[in-house]
This record gives C-alpha cells, sequence and structure tokens, in this order.
C-alpha cells in the first residue's frame, strides 16, 4: 500500500455525560478504564443489559481522504448502581475498558 496512514479513528456513539475514568460499581467495588471485560465482571457481576457492535475503523490519507480499513468489535455494558446514582455505560473495545459514561434515564 502506497503512503503512510496518519491516524486510525474508531467511530463511536457517546451516550450520557462526559467520561469517566474510574467507577464505582454498586457492591463497593472499583473499576476503571484498561481493566479487561472478565475483570469487570468480577468485580461488578453480570450488567443489566449488554450490546455488541462492529465499529468501523477509519484512515486518513495523506490525500486528505478518509477511507474504512477494517473494523473492531465494541461491547456496551449497563449497569444499575443503584437509588440516587446514574447508571453506568461501560464500552469495551477488544476485551478491553475504553471508556465509562454516566447514563440519565429516560
Amino acid at each position: 500500500m502506497r503512503g503512510a496512514v496518519v491516524f486510525f479513528a474508531a467511530v463511536a456513539v457517546s451516550f450520557g455525560a462526559s467520561g469517566e475514568d474510574t467507577i464505582r460499581c454498586r457492591n463497593g467495588r472499583l473499576v476503571n478504564v484498561g481493566m479487561t471485560a472478565s475483570d469487570v465482571s468480577s468485580r461488578c457481576g453480570q450488567p443489566t443489559s449488554r450490546t455488541r457492535e462492529e465499529i468501523p475503523v477509519m484512515a486518513r490519507l495523506p490525500t486528505g481522504a478518509v477511507r474504512q480499513t477494517g473494523t473492531t468489535h465494541a461491547e456496551r455494558w449497563i449497569y444499575a448502581r443503584g437509588q440516587g446514582q446514574s447508571d453506568a455505560m461501560l464500552t469495551f473495545e477488544d476485551g478491553k475498558l475504553k471508556r465509562i459514561d454516566l447514563v440519565t434515564g429516560p
């Protein structure tokens, strides 16, 4: 392939409030960005809901054009954290926690 790929970016949809680095589960245990899905599950238990999707990976070419170069797998887990607290949406990409967002009710 001719030309260098300048950068890769996953196209993701952001929900809720600003991203958090750490969040406390309903049982009081902490999880933070960078943990594996297995680690989060062992600390917080099973999520209230779980969705899975493929996200396109885009590359900007030296010409300025953007082209899809592949896909990454993402999961979004929702945890109900208890009365008076916003639910938490955890976004995993390829098995690692990438983002934590607080989700306001409908």
